[in-house]
């Protein structure tokens, strides 16, 4: 039984698809079937169910997928332990897309400091999904939110990276910070007069919560959205034009070289705890990893 060949099984046993998962492999559904033939022989059971051209993963492959994350997470640690023996390593990790665009770059840092040679490769997945695709084996790393906490298996470690603070953002042209409210603390009755773009979908969780899905809960005061986008590279391409203020996270905000907005008053803006998980139970470069990237208060 060979890893590659458990690597391939636990994408086909995600998807349950053997064109979907040759794209995403790019090999060939013909090639796919004899990984699981190879598979299947060798243990001697099926481990998919055949449902006319449908596979279906049965009893058999969920225990199978199980012992296969862990075996091909052994040998991923065993390949970065010894990456001088010459084969690229490359670390997979799945985040929300709004944690990658404040957290890539040092989580990258800090990989490059452990292992030079490594490569890191990010997913977009929302939170549940991130970490699901933890517990299957098909990425090393996930960032979820502390609401996530409860949700996460007892074979999955996890280590606080950080607390992502969310305030109000304006391009550098926007009335507010070019105008008379330049550099002071501005009421909130001034900032309401105001548009915001917003978006409808949690980018975060990805379910729909309405409008107040960046964390404008209803114990803030009501504010003007006009833009709907749940893309948040347009989203920021919107404050940056100067035409509308948003609810970011800081780092976020200095990223795209927007323009925090302070606010006058007993205004508190949301925070979010965010979260590393791994497959613990073994010392490595996972855990030097998330212990170098971890207890960070944010990058704000």
């Amino acid at each position: 039984m060979e890893i590659e060949d458990l690597e391939k099984f636990l994408v086909i046993a995600a998807t349950e698809n053997l064109q979907r998962s040759a794209d995403r492999l790019d090999t060939t559904p013909g090639a796919l079937s004899k990984v699981l033939r190879r598979l299947e022989t060798a243990l001697n059971t099926r481990v998919f169910d055949r449902v006319g051209k449908q596979i279906r993963l049965n009893d058999a492959g969920r225990r199978l997928q199980g012992k296969a994350a862990e075996i091909t997470s052994i040998a991923r640690q065993v390949q970065f332990e010894l990456g001088e023996l010459g084969k690229f390593s490359e670390c997979r990790v799945a985040a929300p897309a709004v944690l990658q665009l404040t957290w890539a770059a040092f989580i990258q840092s800090k990989l490059a400091e452990i292992q030079p040679k490594a490569c890191l490769s990010l997913t977009s997945a929302y939170e549940s999904l991130a970490l699901r695709m933890l517990v299957r084996g098909e990425v090393d790393l996930a960032m979820i939110t502390g609401a996530l906490l409860g949700q996460v298996p007892t074979q999955i470690a996890t280590r606080k990276l950080g607390t992502e603070s969310l305030c109000i953002v304006a391009g550098s042209g926007h009335r507010l910070v070019s105008g008379e409210w330049a550099n002071v603390e501005v009421p909130i009755e001034v900032i309401q007069q105001y548009p915001f773009a917003a978006p409808r979908i949690s980018p975060f969780c990805g379910e729909e919560r309405g409008i107040g899905s960046d964390g404008w809960g209803d114990n803030l005061p009501v504010r003007k959205v006009q833009v709907v986008v749940n893309d948040y590279g347009v989203l920021c391409g919107l404050v940056k034009t100067g035409q509308f203020l948003a609810l970011l996270p800081e780092g976020l905000a200095e990223d795209i070289g927007g323009v925090k907005i302070d606010v006058a008053g007993q205004f508190t803006g949301p925070r979010e705890e965010i979260f590393i998980a791994w497959r613990g139970g073994s010392d490595g470069w996972l855990e030097d990893l998330a212990q170098a990237i971890s207890g960070i208060e944010g990058l704000n």
